[in-house]
């Protein structure tokens, strides 16, 4: 993947990967098991990371929690969104990256699990106008793994998945976004690779959002979105 043209479209995960809300994910389910009595540990917080909703309420019922998906759903958001507004938390260079990307004309979308009231009032505190398309996970039918969520995105964009980069942190995220075709990077090296994906050509794994402007060759040419021809630097 080296040399590689400037994107046509970045599409971004939000949690884990711009902003740091993982810990609130994971303490907002933890929360739920307990409040039914039942256990919760650091391990099951690292076993979450990256699930879409559905799969967390089938978790939690499956543990014993006699909810249903709406109330589930409805408890973990508010948990989360109570969490949010007193603390949030970007990575290091996610807001850089977003400035960037806007100053370069390349289009940025967010494709997300989270609810899609939550992640647009998370886009809302990003710098203004740098966020084009937010994808939630209640406006697709298939949550990630699938790769729903980023060929709606790219689509919404007016761009194609395979000349577009999307920039992960969980192996759920990963496997999305390279079944849609993009080229991926993770940004989290915590995380671990599926075994399956450890070689993909198309998948690239960094320590962060950091210096990710420049690998994104955001000073060259552009990679158009239909012919895969090069364009001028806007």
């Amino acid at each position: 993947m080296a040399g590689l043209l400037r994107p046509a479209a970045v599409l971004l995960d939000l949690d884990g990967t711009l902003i740091d809300s993982e810990p609130a994910w994971s303490r907002a389910v933890g929360d739920v098991a307990r409040a039914h009595g039942l256990p919760w540990t650091p391990a099951d917080d690292r076993a979450v990371v990256g699930w879409s909703i559905p799969a967390l309420c089938t978790d939690l019922r499956r543990r014993g929690v006699p909810l249903g998906d709406e109330e589930l759903t409805d408890r973990l958001h508010a948990h989360v969104g109570r969490t949010l507004r007193r603390e949030l938390r970007w990575r290091e260079g996610a807001r850089e990256l977003l400035v960037a990307l806007q100053t370069a004309g390349v289009p940025c979308a967010w494709v997300t699990a989270t609810h899609g009231g939550l992640a647009r009032a998370v886009a809302a505190c990003a710098p203004p106008g740098t966020v084009r398309v937010v994808v939630a996970g209640d406006d697709v039918r298939r949550p990630k793994p699938a790769p729903d969520g980023y060929l709606q995105a790219a689509a919404c964009l007016g761009v194609d998945p395979v000349v577009c980069v999307a920039v992960e942190d969980s192996p759920t995220g990963v496997r999305a976004a390279l079944a849609s075709g993009a080229r991926t990077y993770q940004v989290d090296p915590t995380q671990d690779v599926p075994a399956d994906l450890v070689t993909h050509p198309h998948l690239v794994r960094l320590p962060g959002l950091g210096g990710l402007a420049h690998l994104l060759g955001l000073a060259g040419p552009v990679l158009t979105a239909r012919t895969g021809t090069r364009s001028p630097a806007r």
